[in-house]
């Protein structure tokens, strides 16, 4: 039913523990390892893949949505998911979402809670929920359209229909940035059908560095870095969605012009990521003011913090600690991660071995 998608360059160690940790978690559907590493990673990527996944290797030129488009359309199973090399993606959370899809027609992607966290010396710090917002569940394609750009949070690892995800991935190919390669995924795919936000801990995400840079994913250090191209760009992802719409045979309310309703739409997530601070700090700089460059936060705020005010509970591997910070603990409106789901997440991750020592954290400048 279900094909998990690994897509990899130059993580070797992280390839191979996302591996075991998959096999020691029972998880028995086929997985398909994507690898764009340099020669001597890539040895060790494929030793690593003997016996438990298929291995494919591509040129370091090939973009990951190129490799995506290459094999996704070509799967034989009417579900997919893609797995991270250096996050975590829950087992059981995987196969929850895939049975909610087969009893919903309707939706074309299911996923759950994503939180955040770190690995210092033994200890697990989760220390922030990263998504969270609501199903986007709405009968007109726009109204889901409008609603995942109100409070946009990425669903990219969630578990896809194959057809709708191969659908998306073709549109993406067409954009040349990251970010803009991201946002059409998210938005075809919407377009064709419901999203579902499960009420469970579906993945946890490191601090490990992006292989992306920050200007091409990050809208703002984008448009703080290069506004023309911004803006160049963003004109080629909103005239793809328009064609995409007129394609599809969406309707469009009597009187209204698709790029406007698009554009307004965007900006509510676009409006929302510009900071005026940064910005006034910027055209100072471009003044030749002379004051440092701008750093994006730590993605790992609670480093080293004390851990008085957090829930802390050893694990049955000799040593280890999950530390769950109050942030990630306090019931919210939309959030609610209770002592029985924390055990569901620990006995998972008891599973998980990660390669080396604690992950770096990424601090690309502007």
């Amino acid at each position: 039913m279900l094909t998990a998608v690994l897509p990899t360059r130059n993580r070797a160690g992280y390839c191979a523990a996302q591996l075991r940790f998959l096999r020691d978690s029972g998880f028995d559907y086929p997985i398909a390892v994507l690898d764009a590493s340099d020669d001597d990673q890539a040895e060790v990527v494929r030793a690593a893949c003997m016996n438990m996944a298929e291995y494919r290797r591509f040129d370091r030129s090939f973009r990951l949505v190129d490799k995506l488009a290459t094999v996704v359309p070509d799967l034989a199973t009417p579900y997919v998911v893609l797995v991270p090399d250096d996050d975590i993606i829950l087992p059981d959370a995987i196969a929850a979402a895939l049975a909610f899809l087969q009893y919903h027609p309707d939706h074309v992607v299911a996923h759950g809670y994503f939180l955040s966290f770190g690995i210092e010396n033994q200890d697990f710090d989760i220390h922030d929920v990263i998504g969270f917002t609501s199903s986007i569940e709405e009968a007109s394609p726009l109204a889901r359209h409008y609603h995942l750009f109100r409070r946009y949070q990425s669903f990219y690892w969630g578990v896809f229909r194959t057809n709708v995800f191969a659908t998306a991935l073709t549109a993406a190919r067409a954009m040349n940035v990251v970010l803009f390669r991201e946002l059409t995924v998210m938005s075809t795919s919407v377009l064709q059908g419901k999203v579902a936000r499960l009420p469970m801990v579906y993945a946890l995400r490191g601090p490990a560095t992006s292989h992306a840079a920050i200007h091409d994913s990050n809208p703002l250090f984008w448009f703080l870095r290069d506004a023309q191209s911004f803006f160049t760009s963003y004109l080629a992802f909103r005239d793809g969605i328009a064609q995409f719409i007129r394609a599809k045979g969406i309707a469009v309310p009597q009187g209204s012009r698709i790029e406007q309703i698009l554009d307004i739409a965007h900006t509510t997530y676009l409006g929302r990521e510009l900071d005026l601070g940064m910005t006034n700090y910027t055209a100072r700089r471009l003044l030749g003011a002379d004051i440092p460059p701008i750093r994006p936060e730590s993605e790992w705020p609670t480093r080293g913090q004390s851990l008085s005010d957090d829930v802390v509970h050893d694990s049955r591997v000799a040593g280890r600690r999950y530390v769950w910070r109050r942030r990630v603990t306090e019931s919210r409106d939309e959030i609610a991660i209770g002592p029985s789901e924390m055990a569901v997440v620990e006995r998972q991750l008891d599973a998980y071995q990660p390669n080396g020592s604690a992950r770096d954290v990424g601090t690309t400048a502007y």
